[in-house]
Order: structure tokens, then sequence, then C-alpha cells
């Protein structure tokens, strides 16, 4: 069973500031072999969601507001739970927090190309071509408001 906390940044614990740029440093930065700056003034204003499990962070994303809008980023869960529902629990914690924090915002992610699938599950559909973010292709996707109203 994950245990699911939605923190803001004064919330963290260094436990959890540790597990986050551990995790995100692991998958984004090791394992996609892409050298940038992982942590970022981001971190500071987003709502952190971490998803841990016997103790480890399994799952983890941060939702914050840009510009007009509502996003996400930084979506990772961990390999050791990969196929195992854990990427579909996590969107639900997003939608939740989404729904809770920013009600009434449209929702416009950045998402990597190859991930493009998984966020049309969730009711999110591309808005332009693809680009090329931290050396590797993304899309801008926006979320469809009648499948914002049926989450909720």
């Amino acid at each position: 069973m994950i245990n699911w906390q939605s923190l803001t940044y004064d919330e963290l614990t260094k436990d959890n500031l540790y597990d986050l740029a551990y995790e995100r440093i692991q998958i984004f930065v090791k394992a996609q072999q892409r050298p940038y700056q992982e942590l970022d003034a981001v971190d500071k204003v987003a709502h952190h969601i971490l998803g841990y499990q016997d103790g480890h962070l399994v799952a983890y994303a941060r939702v914050f507001q840009t510009e007009n809008h509502a996003t996400f980023g930084r979506v990772l869960t961990a390999p050791a739970v990969r196929g195992q529902g854990v990427g579909r629990q996590l969107m639900a914690q997003i939608t939740a927090e989404l729904a809770r924090d920013f009600a009434g915002q449209s929702v416009v992610i950045e998402a990597q190309v190859d991930k493009q699938h998984f966020y049309e599950k969730f009711g999110y559909r591309i808005d332009g071509a693809p680009f090329i973010f931290n050396q590797t292709p993304h899309i801008k996707m926006v979320r469809q408001e009648d499948r914002l109203q049926a989450a909720e």
C-alpha cells in the first residue's frame, strides 16, 4: 500500500527533499542520460506529491501554477513498481491536487513524447508540434474540460 503525501516546499522534511532529489536525478539525469540542473526554483513554489511504500519513495510529481494555467511535472515511478498501476494512482493524486488547489484553471503540461499515450488516458490532448526540452523531445498537452469534470 502506498502512503501519499502532498506537501509544500516549507512542509518537506530533509528526508523528503533528499528522497525526491535522489529519485529525480536517478530517473531524469542518470537513467535518461540528460545532464541538466534537475532541482530548480519551481521546487520552492510547487506542491510535491510523494508516494511512499515500505519507507521508500516510489512515486513523485510536482504540481504548480505558471502563467495563466496549472501544470505538473517531474512525474516518476520507481523502476521497482512499474507495471503495478502506481502511475495511475499517481495521476489520481495529481488530479485531486489540481481540483483542490487550482480549481477552474486550465491544465497544460509539457510531456515527454514517449509518454503521450499515458497522458491521453487521463484526458490530455496534443496542442502543437513536438519540441526539445532538456535534450528530450516533449509535446505540449492540454486536458479536455469534459474529462476534468468526469474525473472529479
